[in-house]
């Protein structure tokens, strides 16, 4: 068989966390290889070894028969192989035509040519002399997809190209690499969380599952079932608690009620959330569950529906805000936003409430009695409250992150993926404070990808896809089958609403 590419045996781990395990996959000339699979099956790290963006540890890459070992991206793009993104990285400040020529050689007059011929094939309703800064996330994402055709590779990767587009432009786009695929012999390695695409597009497909090949062959070899069945998470060993561990004395009191709600990266929102419950919020990742956490948190605008808080209307325009009237957020990125990394734990734990603790100065003997209290409470292990926040194990960040955000008595307190990358030791404590949050009467969000900690923790969960809540499950419905269905817009019987 004539490969245009061959990835064989590829490994790949992170601080000794295996990602990949001797994963095989191989691209041919026309035609289209979708690469399928849940969040942290491993579909970016390999697509990223590819593109020579990391380095695999251990495997072999063959391009056109001979094997290849790239250094950067840069070795890629000579070997025509490139990626076009899910978030686009475009320099806003230019126009399209300066992004998408840019290091292009050749006469600028028959590119630019080339350039309008394809924007009119892709039915691109934007100009080349716009600034790409003032271009929808769709159209940007167009735009970058135009980088990648017209400098004519011989393998294209699309990693969720459809995510932002109108039915008209998805259109456009499948009869542009279906034309790409039989005239210019092009390889495409499309990434999707939309499974109805995968059969209208591909000729083949790989799943991957825990970092492994759980699947791979002819399209149609399969159907919609068989592949979401093989997606379904394996049953791990999992933590040793009971639903009712998580059930505050009010679980029939609702706390929060959200209807319609709609912003940046979601829409049609809604759910109720009870005082003392644990929430689970899942689904694929871009299924619009952070940015909804941050826009009920005050960092973004809801610009749509309501949202009562205790039974009133309630809408932040700032964390601070969101702060005071007793909500929570630990947001996912521990480092870059949960915590300062080179101050102190104590001043870590005391930043959320600096307002309470003086008027004018601190009160050191406060403030230091709030931080111990936070490490007994969590059992953080640390050398004094002194110690830098940045030399304490992931484990031991996020508690002092919890620490913090507790620190200020919320009634409701929002999780965002809080047990990625920590150990399976720290997880269970982080799983016994949510359990202690539960019956203190705090009610608590969890959103995590993990679907196994979903059933593990919620005694009810929502599932988003696609910007929207599409499916709620409560009792014996929690569990990894239908959660898996749900995350990809399906149910057992058929597409969900």
């Amino acid at each position: 068989m004539n490969y245009l590419v061959e990835m064989k045996g590829i490994c790949k781990a992170f601080s000794g966390v295996p990602v990949l395990e001797d994963v095989s996959f191989s691209i041919k000339p026309e035609s289209v290889h979708s690469l399928i699979g849940g969040n942290g099956a491993g579909k970016s790290t390999l697509m990223k070894i590819l593109t020579g963006v990391y380095k695999m540890d251990s495997g072999s890459i063959f391009c056109e028969g001979g094997e290849v070992l790239f250094h950067g991206p840069a070795d890629a793009h000579k070997k025509g192989i490139y990626l076009v993104p899910q978030e686009p990285m475009l320099y806003p400040y230019m126009t399209v035509e300066e992004n998408v020529l840019l290091g292009m050689s050749g006469n600028k007059a028959e590119l630019r040519k080339q350039l309008a011929m394809l924007m009119e094939s892709l039915n691109c309703d934007f100009s080349m002399n716009q600034l790409t800064g003032e271009l929808t996330i769709a159209k940007q994402q167009l735009t970058e997809l135009l980088r990648g055709l017209i400098r004519k590779n011989k393998i294209i990767i699309l990693d969720e190209p459809t995510s932002a587009l109108t039915n008209k432009e998805v259109e456009s786009l499948f009869k542009n690499i279906r034309r790409l695929k039989s005239e210019e012999k092009v390889g495409f390695v499309y990434i999707t969380h939309r499974m109805n695409e995968i059969f209208e597009l591909s000729d083949e497909l790989t799943i991957l599952k825990d970092g492994k090949i759980a699947a791979s062959g002819d399209v149609k070899d399969y159907t919609l079932d068989k592949v979401l069945d093989i997606m379904i998470p394996d049953a791990k060993e999992m933590t040793e608690i009971k639903k009712s561990d998580y059930a505050g004395e009010d679980c029939n009191q609702k706390i929060l009620e959200v209807r319609n709600a709609g912003g940046k990266g979601f829409f049609d929102v809604s759910f109720d959330l009870h005082k003392g419950e644990v929430l689970g919020l899942t689904g694929v990742v871009g299924a619009g569950r952070t940015e909804f956490a941050e826009t009920f948190f005050g960092l973004s605008k809801m610009v749509e529906g309501e949202i009562l808080f205790e039974g009133r209307p309630f809408r932040v325009n700032s964390p601070a805000e969101a702060i005071q009237k007793g909500i929570a957020y630990v947001p996912e990125d521990r480092r870059k936003h949960g915590g300062f990394l080179n101050s102190s734990i104590n001043d870590n734990v005391i930043s959320s409430i600096m307002c309470r603790l003086s008027k004018f100065f601190l009160n050191n003997r406060k403030a230091k009695s709030t931080t111990l209290e936070a490490i007994k409470s969590f059992s953080v292990k640390c050398n004094d409250v002194d110690q830098k926040f940045v030399s304490l194990s992931g484990g031991n960040q996020q508690k002092v992150v919890l620490g913090k955000w507790l620190a200020t008595q919320p009634k409701v307190v929002v999780l965002d993926e809080p047990t990625r990358g920590i150990d399976a030791g720290a997880r269970n404590e982080i799983y016994k404070i949510i359990g202690e949050l539960s019956h203190r009467g705090i009610s608590v969000v969890v959103i995590s990808s993990d679907f196994e900690e979903i059933v593990t923790l919620s005694t009810r969960v929502v599932v988003m896809y696609n910007g929207k809540t599409i499916s709620e499950l409560s009792g014996d419905k929690i569990n990894l089958e239908n959660i898996t269905y749900a995350s990809f817009g399906y149910t057992k019987e058929g597409v969900t609403k």
